[in-house]
């Protein structure tokens, strides 16, 4: 135990090596590239789900209520979603003129972690909300044209499903965004510091 401290200690006080400026800003510009790409798809993916409820809502024929009010909160959830996914979009792709401050840029990568973060977590916690309500609506439906044991197993899977995405995808994918964030934010101030 004393030899891992004692490295540990070691490694430490070991000098940072120099970061290439190239290699930062190719390696930036990849991410912002790959990030940017991600953000279209999924903007591109719920633009589709969405045309695809609202023609079923056009085209099916409910016997509740309820299911026309989950329809329009599902709709409400894939329009924010869409709006923040677009906007989001828009900010990565405004954000070249940055690499002439990398000051500028770390403080704009910082924030952006932050809102990031808020959006994954708090504005998540309100969507999966908005979901769980809007399957509970639809589950009168089911109620009135499934035989039971299929209203169950519905019931069952949207439970599930639910955790899965809150305490499963979530995490993983909050703790990856933060990371590969991060991991910019360190080089940049690596980078910064070699020219103070």
């Amino acid at each position: 135990m004393k030899d891992f401290e004692a490295i540990k200690r070691l490694w430490q006080v070991q000098p940072t090596e120099p970061v290439s400026i190239e290699d930062v800003f190719t390696r930036i510009n990849e991410e912002k590239r790959g990030y940017a790409r991600k953000l279209l798809k999924q903007t591109i993916i719920v633009a589709i789900a969405l045309f695809l409820i609202f023609m079923v809502w056009l085209t099916a024929t409910f016997i509740t209520w309820t299911s026309h009010l989950a329809v329009v909160i599902v709709m409400g959830c894939l329009i924010y979603y869409f709006c923040i996914q677009l906007e989001d979009y828009l900010k990565i792709n405004k954000t070249a003129f940055i690499f002439k401050k990398p000051d500028e840029y770390i403080a704009y990568l910082k924030d952006y972690k932050k809102s990031r973060f808020k959006l994954n977590t708090q504005s998540y916690q309100i969507y999966v909300i908005f979901i769980g309500i809007a399957l509970v609506l639809l589950a009168f439906e089911m109620y009135y044209i499934l035989p039971l044991s299929l209203l169950i197993f519905y019931i069952v899977m949207s439970i599930v499903w639910i955790f899965l995405c809150q305490f499963v995808f979530m995490k993983q994918f909050n703790k990856k965004e933060e990371q590969r964030l991060q991991e910019i934010i360190s080089d940049l101030e690596r980078l910064s510091q070699q020219f103070l």
